[in-house]
């Protein structure tokens, strides 16, 4: 693959989708990814399967577990936080402050910094996509999958009080 140069990488970069992580008066933006259903390359029968997978809770269960392990993952390689963000956890976001956070960066920025901080910026937002990726090819995986009903009797043990008469 050719060597991209930095103007090419800072295009990249600063075309890159960001979301204001609370409200925008606070400042807090981060590089982002949106992953609503309806916006995510899914077939219709996709996008059925994948809302009736989100509306069952034993089924989204299974399905967090795997995206949270992706995003876990990710940290381990990057060592930066990411999570969902808006009002139904539509956006996927890196952590752009505190103690594992990527700030993000502007065009100026970029232009002052070096070639190699540059290109780490570059190759950590394209393992962002990865995740992204990986993720959608997850939710494909399960939505694939048969989905069967189950019977199941839960046997618990719990205290009473025994009242001698």
């Amino acid at each position: 693959m050719p060597r991209k140069t930095k103007k090419e990488m800072i295009g990249y970069i600063t075309g890159y989708n960001t979301y204001w992580t609370m409200n925008s008066w606070n400042g807090l933006i981060g590089y982002s990814r949106c992953i609503k259903l309806y916006k995510l390359p899914l077939t219709k029968e996709e996008t059925d399967r994948a809302y009736e997978i989100i509306c069952d809770k034993d089924l989204s269960t299974v399905l967090w577990e795997e995206m949270r392990w992706l995003i876990e993952v990710f940290r381990e390689e990057t060592g930066i936080h990411v999570f969902t963000n808006g009002r139904s956890g539509g956006y996927l976001v890196m952590e752009s402050h505190f103690r594992d956070g990527f700030p993000v960066k502007d065009k100026q920025e970029l232009k002052e910094m070096r070639y190699d901080e540059v290109r780490e910026i570059y190759n950590i937002l394209k393992r962002f996509d990865r995740l992204y990726e990986d993720m959608v090819a997850t939710l494909k995986y399960y939505c694939s999958l048969p989905i069967t009903e189950e019977t199941y009797t839960v046997v618990k043990t719990r205290k009473v009080f025994n009242e001698v008469a």
